[in-house]
């Protein structure tokens, strides 16, 4: 699959317009800090419960950025035995649904995607009593960072530990950037798929952080930190295409950086904005997309930063002028490669951890 076809098939699932949230309840007054364990108990809860718990649920993602908002719409029916059957509504493309299976015991907990070490290491956690959405009872969780800016807000309910709805702001603590949220949800736990769709893409091999001095030492840019306090997680390699996926997060945003050896086909970004940055470019949605080539190598962001944070992490990698690539050149480049690993469902599966 190419990489403009990819982000064509994600764009058929944009609604034009940012959708309203359920309300939330007025924080209460800011809690003493002893009360942090209360809020990483709740956050705990919620990582665990989809091993637990089984719904049938609408789920909207919207993102807010330059050119305005986008957002997709998925219909998730969750199986706690199996994984997540998921679909992109409104889409008929074959590639919009797929089957993400639940991961193993013993794998790092996550919320939304974002890794719970990560995100208490990051950020203040704050319990901020009681409030509801979508006709459910809920904890509202506060995160803050160092200077007391809002970071993030999660809603937790009551009676099965989901998370509802999470919103994420930005550097001013008020701008919402971008919002995940159940707009209907069904319990379920005698729920079992049947007929699942095919799985992910396969053939990507962990290679962990342990391996990323022998990468270094081939030659790859390994950065183990990122502007934003984002920080390496995980590296994994496609052993037929030789692309390499690096994992960063903060317990809030989510970014992969692939690299493969080769140099950018020019037609591989068509339909893509360019940058203050030459070579570099950009394509905001869910996810939001950075390509450029330097050294011989073809770099490709992806994630769901705003855009100001991703204009960071793109400057923080190496760049070059680029040269005029001919025919031959072009081919091999592997973002086709990459792109397979990241159709719209798996673009979008790691928020269900």
């Amino acid at each position: 699959m190419s990489l403009s076809r990819l982000a064509l098939l994600v764009s058929t699932a944009l609604i034009g317009i940012g959708l309203p949230l359920p309300a939330a309840a007025a924080p209460a007054p800011a809690t003493p800090r002893e009360d942090s364990p209360s809020a990483i108990s709740w956050l705990e809860r919620a990582a665990a419960a989809p091993d637990h718990v089984s719904y049938h649920g609408t789920q909207i993602i919207t993102s807010w950025g330059p050119h305005g908002s986008s957002s997709a719409m998925l219909d998730i029916v969750h199986a706690a035995s199996q994984g997540s059957e998921i679909s992109v509504v409104g889409s008929t493309s074959p590639d919009a649904k797929s089957f993400v299976q639940r991961a193993s015991d013993g794998e790092r907990p996550t919320v939304d995607g974002g890794p719970l070490a990560l995100l208490k290491a990051t950020y203040e956690l704050v319990y901020r009593c009681c409030t509801d959405t979508i006709g459910r009872a809920a904890v509202l969780i506060d995160a803050l960072r160092a200077d007391g800016t809002l970071a993030a807000r999660f809603w937790i309910d009551k009676a099965t530990g989901l998370l509802l709805q999470r919103q994420l702001f930005g550097a001013d603590g008020k701008a919402l950037v971008r919002a995940t949220v159940f707009t209907d949800l069904k319990i379920d736990n005698g729920e079992f798929l049947g007929h699942l769709p095919p799985m992910l893409p396969g053939g990507v091999e962990p290679v962990g952080l342990g391996g990323v001095e022998g990468l270094r030492s081939q030659g790859w840019t390994c950065a183990t930190a990122l502007p934003a306090s984002l920080q390496l997680y995980d590296v994994h390699q496609d052993k037929a295409g030789g692309a390499l996926q690096f994992s960063y997060s903060d317990g809030l945003f989510n970014v992969s950086l692939f690299q493969q050896r080769g140099t950018l086909d020019p037609a591989a970004v068509a339909g893509f904005a360019t940058t203050g940055t030459p070579g570099v470019h950009v394509r905001y949605g869910i996810p939001s997309y950075a390509v450029w080539s330097s050294g011989g190598i073809v770099y490709t962001v992806v994630g769901d930063l705003p855009p100001d944070l991703l204009a960071q992490v793109v400057d923080a990698f190496p760049h070059e002028q680029p040269a005029r690539v001919s025919a031959v050149q072009r081919m091999g480049t592997g973002l086709a490669r990459m792109a397979a690993w990241l159709t719209p469902m798996s673009a979008l599966s790691w928020k269900l951890g």
